[in-house]
Formats: C-alpha cells, structure tokens, sequence
C-alpha cells in the first residue's frame, strides 16, 4: 500500500486545460471527470492489496481548507486557498464516488462504532474568512454537503498572516454570516482560539483563556454547543491536549500530526490538506486507508534505530 501511495503522488496534478474545456464543449462539462475517474478506479482495483490490511487501516478521511477564491491569488504569500470551481470539481467527484459529508457533532450523534457504515468524509474549513461565507457556502448548500468551520473568535482579519508572512489583509465572516451558516444545518462551528495563538509557545493562562475562551465567547454569542476545536498551525503538544479537554471539548484535529485512527486519539485527529490539488492527489487523500497510512509514516520519527 505504501508504494501504491507513493507511485500515486509523483504522478503530476491534473488541471483543467484547454483540451479539456474543448471535451466539455462536445461531450458536456463533466466527460472527462467521469473518464478520469473511472481510470483511476480501476487501476486501484488492479492494485493486489491484502484486503485484510487494506480495511484494518481505514479511516474516515478529514480534509483541511482554508479560502475560496473566484481566481488564482497570484499575489497571496501562502496560496492556502483554492478556487470556487475547483472545489465544485472536488464536491462532485465525492458525489460521484458515493462519499457522505459529515460533521464530529453528527458522528457522536452515529457513535464512532458506526463510521463506516456509510462512505463518510469530514470537510473542515480553519479561520472563517470571509470567502467561506461567499465561495464555499453556495457550493455546499447547492450539493447538500457539510462542513466544519473553525472561527478565530477574537479578530476581523488574518492579522496572524499578514505579521508572519507580509500576507494581504484579508476579512472574516461577520457574526450575520455565522448565523447563517449555522441555520443552514450544513455547518458545525468549532474554536480556532481567540488570535490564532501558536498554543505551545505562550504560558498555560493563556492556553486556557485562548482555548477555554473561544469556546465560551461561540457558544454564548451563537446558542450552540462547541464542542470540537482545531490547533493553529497544527502546532500542539501533551499539554495543549490537557488544557482542550479540561475546556470540555470532545475532539481536536492537528494537520501533519497524529496516528490518522480516530480511536488512538480524539484530540489529535490528521487532517489532509487540500489546496491545489489535482484530481490524482486529491483522489489519494480521500481514500481511507490514507490518513492511517501517513500517521504510519509520521509514527516513524518516534522510532529509535
């Protein structure tokens, strides 16, 4: 599994060109999206994968976004962005391969015990710019998907990217749009912190404001129950962990952290990042023996030779 992994990420990105778009023309919008799907399909079924280790390794995939943008941001420093087209693409490929979006909220509604009784994902959105609210919202609501969405609750704008990066000022969703957002039943909200904190790095008070804060700050503005958060940057350690539990959370997703099985830990939880990613990339990370595969490999490090 591993080589097949490896074999499938040195494959360059596919991209929408102008040979495509000519298809589109002639054979409708979404021909060469089924014939590369289908080819994928059946060159993972051609893969001779030990079926018993293929399934003892799967969980259900988390994806991480950040913006939604109606074109390339040449001048964005970071490009954690992908545009509203690209993302309809990703939307429909999950349709089309039979995925159900889900939220932490509705999984402890399910029970965890039950999660692979239907092909579930978890689309999770960190920060709450603006564009969610313009770009990704009208996408989900046209597909009937969900997603959850992890607010900074203390700031209008990315002032964290524009200090560590010279990244352009850009705004959050206003307190209408979270509304919104949260009557729709599409949405679960979560805490991203109170400024976006690099947790590890300031003292345990300002952990727990940081943490415990935000919480209080969604739940009493918006009537709602929070009871998932996200780490910025990723950036977590044992402590962190014990300061986010003692908040009365139930879950925590990291990025490029953790074992990528929900039931080793619930405050640790992988996430794939999905910017630019092409339709190959993008169908890897999907896959739910991914995220176990690369917590395998990020397990390693711990290892002493």
């Amino acid at each position: 599994m591993a080589h097949y992994f490896s074999m499938l990420q040195k494959i360059r990105y596919f991209q929408p060109n102008q040979n495509s778009k000519r298809i589109e023309v002639h054979f409708g919008k979404d021909f060469y999206l089924h014939a590369i799907v289908q080819g994928i399909g059946t060159l993972w079924m051609n893969f001779n994968f030990n079926i018993y280790s293929f399934m003892k390794n799967m969980e259900v995939p988390v994806l991480m976004y950040h913006q939604f943008v109606s074109e390339v941001d040449k001048n964005s420093k970071i490009k954690t962005f992908i545009t509203a087209r690209h993302f309809e693409l990703q939307l429909k490929i999950l349709k089309m391969l039979g995925y159900t979006t889900t939220t932490f909220r509705d999984l402890q509604k399910i029970g965890l015990e039950n999660r692979f009784k239907k092909k579930y994902i978890i689309l999770t959105v960190d920060d709450g710019y603006s564009n969610n609210y313009e770009y990704m919202f009208p996408l989900l609501s046209k597909y009937n998907m969900k997603a959850v969405i992890y607010l900074v609750t203390g700031l209008d704008h990315n002032r964290w990217d524009m200090a560590n990066h010279g990244e352009q000022k850009l705004p959050m969703m206003s307190k209408a749009h979270v509304k919104e957002l949260i009557k729709s039943g599409l949405i679960e909200i979560g805490s991203h912190t109170i400024t976006h904190a690099n947790l590890p790095t300031v003292s345990h008070e300002d952990q727990v404001q940081e943490i415990a804060g935000s919480k209080e700050f969604l739940e009493k503005t918006y009537g709602i129950k929070v009871t998932s958060f996200a780490y910025p940057y990723g950036q977590l350690n044992e402590a962190v962990k014990e300061v986010v539990k003692d908040a009365g959370y139930t879950s925590a997703v990291s990025a490029n952290s953790g074992t990528g099985k929900f039931e080793d830990d619930l405050f640790e939880i992988r996430r794939s990042g999905i910017n630019k990613d092409g339709i190959i990339s993008f169908l890897v990370k999907i896959s739910q023996p991914y995220t176990s595969y690369k917590g395998t490999q990020w397990k390693k490090q711990f290892v002493r030779l």
